[in-house]
């Protein structure tokens, strides 16, 4: 008795590929506004949050080409697929966060002694526009079928965080 099984990859795995980017697109566009507004405000808050939206869009990025490769069969070389292309990413997201946890705490350390005029209304009014663009990327992810697939489940869970 013979058993077969298909996987339907392909509506599933490209809705999920469209809402990935879209988070990404708004994450990456949105944190290059917080660098130029924090280098203009002299805010280290919107410096950090530039830091930490880097981390949300490097993973949705990583969660967007996982989506990508997890399409590819296995081969003979590569008997598990892709699948662990998603630890590597895990693991280069974790680093970047400490790097960039390490600047920031470096730049307060800093600035604690040498402290600098911050552009209180600049930085509320990016700052406000920044929790727009996370609730944003929020809601992409978790609009339709989204919330089915672990990976994409996982990416909105990090832009909530």
């Amino acid at each position: 008795m013979a058993h077969s099984h298909s996987h339907s990859y392909s509506s599933d795995s490209h809705a999920n590929s469209k809402r990935l980017l879209a988070a990404f697109i708004v994450t990456a566009t949105f944190m290059v506004l917080e660098v130029v507004g924090g280098l203009i405000s002299g805010s280290l808050a919107l410096l950090a949050d530039a830091g930490h939206m880097l981390t949300d869009a490097a993973a949705l990025l990583f969660a967007f080409l996982a989506v990508y490769f997890a399409r590819r069969p296995p081969t003979a070389r590569q008997t598990f697929g892709w699948l662990r292309l998603t630890t590597l990413a895990a693991f280069v997201n974790a680093i970047a966060l400490v790097v960039i946890t390490v600047v920031i705490v470096w730049e307060a350390f800093i600035r604690f002694f040498n402290p600098q005029p911050v552009g209180g209304k600049t930085m509320m009014v990016i700052a406000v526009a920044g929790l727009i663009a996370n609730l944003l990327a929020f809601w992409i992810l978790h609009s339709g079928s989204g919330e089915k697939n672990m990976n994409v489940r996982a990416a909105a869970l990090h832009v909530l965080g």
